[in-house]
């Protein structure tokens, strides 16, 4: 048995491998502590309006509320948001074009200063921003912008957006320009959290955030920490979400991703916020070891992780040049190098996870019945590319499991003549300037690029919309349309899921998206993620969130006795 083993406590009762999936490990409500976290990217943005990992919107839902939040809970009841700082959700009225949200009485921001209305308002003015705060969703700017009059946000007009009106300090009210079933999920967004109009200073709002949760920032030095404390103005009365144990939360920022690993199984830290998973050599140490396994749990998240094709870099600007990679690529290797079967993914040739109801089998591009790559196909579209001997090209990615992924394919394509150099780029940036910036892309002739990706919220449009939507393209940084993806077609079907109310047909016209999307060959399915997450035995109300796929922060806590303090 390991040193590390000896110093863990067996598992609780009901704990064990896998007990955190759709369950809560060590249920507690005992207050007190510092909750220590750790991770090795750095936090993308503390404006909720400009923050798009998914790990830092579960760090926002301790500083910030939100009209609606995903509740506390382990199981399907997870995936449907409920009222938060509403008193229900959203009253539809006007064939689905308008919502009418009431705010509780008695919010408070962390100064004391009331919530109001307007705030809300400010807060969704500020989307529109995007020349100033680029990188969050912009899901709202299209269903409620004019197109005949665009808003170009509350820093360049004293104007306040016309479809969102608020008739008193505590309503609400949202006109959208074409019905959309899911706008209760999206007044879940960080995004939506109030901003009070007084302390809003643009770019520089993430640096110093009013709070509205039950957390506020009390030291933040980017790249090495970020500490919260209680915010004595959060009135747990009016909180139906929030239990908000520790006195204290302490995220570390920065380590080695094997250092990290290593120091949280050693016990310096309780959770690691990231979330990525354990990297391959802890995932070893721990799998055969009993009592270290008892700690950890194995989820599927629902993450899609793929490679991106881009079409406007040469020569994948020929789709023959696309579906040779398709083709090329071994299966059975990319899934090892994301962690094999058990803790890597499970395979897919799809885009939807099987959870949504739109999910479907299939495979435009079969690599044989080992999975191995069919070479013969792949050769064949080079040489209708007019490309026989193959060709060179870039893969962009990031160090840790990206990087072995795209080492991975490149072993597979090479084998038909496609030559692929790797491209490291910054971690923390990765999705904001890196590879989510159109710019760095064609700087460095990214041809194809290691992302992953979940959905904004656990629907159909939460989560292909965002990669494949023209709309969404976004030219200052935060795409997710990797491949600027632009097609007519597919933004037309988009628009019809919107407007069906039956859930079958609804789920046909998704799934017309996404073969018409797959026929571009624009996006190269690998695994439906599945990552090992260790959980020390001391960390209360432990659960993987089905929403985010990732541990529940917010609603964690401290048994008696657990360590304290932290020395790096």
């Amino acid at each position: 048995m390991t040193a590390a083993a000896r110093r863990l406590a067996p598992a609780p009762a009901g704990a064990g491998w896998n007990a955190a999936v759709g369950a809560m490990v060590n249920p507690s409500d005992r207050r007190g502590g510092t909750l220590r976290l750790v991770s090795s990217a750095d936090v993308d943005s503390l404006d909720p309006a400009r923050t798009y990992y998914v790990w830092v919107w579960l760090l926002q839902r301790l500083l910030n509320r939100t009209l609606m939040a995903y509740p506390t809970d382990s199981g399907p009841a997870g995936l449907v948001p409920v009222p938060d700082l509403a008193e229900g959700p959203g009253q539809v009225s006007d064939g689905g074009r308008t919502w009418t949200y009431r705010l509780r009485p008695g919010l408070r921001y962390d100064n004391g200063s009331p919530i109001t209305a307007a705030d809300v308002r400010h807060a969704v003015q500020r989307v529109f921003a995007q020349d100033v705060l680029p990188g969050g969703p912009t899901y709202l700017v299209p269903l409620l912008d004019d197109p005949t009059r665009p808003y170009p946000g509350p820093y360049r007009t004293a104007e306040p957006l016309r479809s969102v009106r608020t008739p008193d300090e505590h309503t609400v009210v949202f006109h959208l320009n074409r019905p959309f079933s899911d706008f209760d999920h999206l007044m879940a967004q960080p995004c939506a959290a109030p901003v009070p109009r007084h302390a809003d200073t643009g770019a520089d709002y993430g640096s110093a955030p009013r709070s509205s949760g039950p957390y506020r920032v009390a030291q933040h030095r980017p790249g090495a920490f970020l500490h919260l404390e209680r915010n004595p103005h959060w009135d747990r009365a009016t909180d139906p979400i929030r239990p908000a144990l520790p006195d204290r939360v302490e995220l570390t920022i920065g380590l080695d991703i094997d250092e990290l690993d290593a120091r949280l199984i050693g016990g310096d830290f309780d959770i690691n916020l990231e979330g990525r998973g354990l990297q391959h050599e802890a995932q070893r140490r721990l799998t055969a070891d009993d009592v270290l396994r008892s700690h950890t749990d194995n989820p599927r998240t629902s993450f899609l992780h793929f490679v991106s094709v881009q079409p406007h870099i040469p020569p994948f600007d020929d789709v023959h040049a696309r579906r040779a990679v398709h083709y090329a690529a071994d299966k059975i290797l990319l899934q090892q190098a994301r962690g094999g079967p058990v803790t890597g993914g499970d395979l897919t040739t799809a885009l939807f996870p099987p959870r949504l109801p739109a999910h479907q089998d299939l495979d435009l591009y079969p690599t044989g019945p080992d999975l191995r790559g069919d070479l013969d196909a792949a050769r064949a579209e080079l040489k209708a590319a007019g490309l026989p001997d193959g060709f060179e090209a870039t893969i962009g990615t990031q160090r840790g499991k990206f990087r072995l992924v795209a080492d991975a394919l490149a072993e597979s394509v090479a084998r038909v003549g496609i030559r692929l150099t790797v491209k490291e780029l910054d971690v923390a940036t990765y999705f904001s300037l890196g590879a989510g910036h159109p710019q760095t892309v064609r700087r460095h002739e990214l041809g194809l690029i290691v992302t992953d990706w979940g959905a904004d919220f656990p629907t159909e449009y939460g989560f292909l919309a965002p990669l494949v939507d023209g709309r969404h393209i976004k030219h200052n940084g935060g795409n997710w349309n990797l491949p600027e993806l632009d097609d007519p077609l597919v933004n037309d079907l988009i628009d019809e899921t919107l407007h069906t109310t039956d859930p079958e047909a609804r789920a046909r016209r998704w799934r017309a998206v996404e073969r018409r999307v797959m026929e571009h060959a624009v996006l190269l399915p690998l695994v439906h993620d599945k990552t090992l997450h260790f959980r020390n035995p001391w960390v209360t109300n432990v659960y993987v969130h089905p929403a985010f796929g990732l541990y529940d922060i917010q609603g964690m806590g401290l048994a008696s006795g657990a360590p304290t303090g932290n020395d790096s």
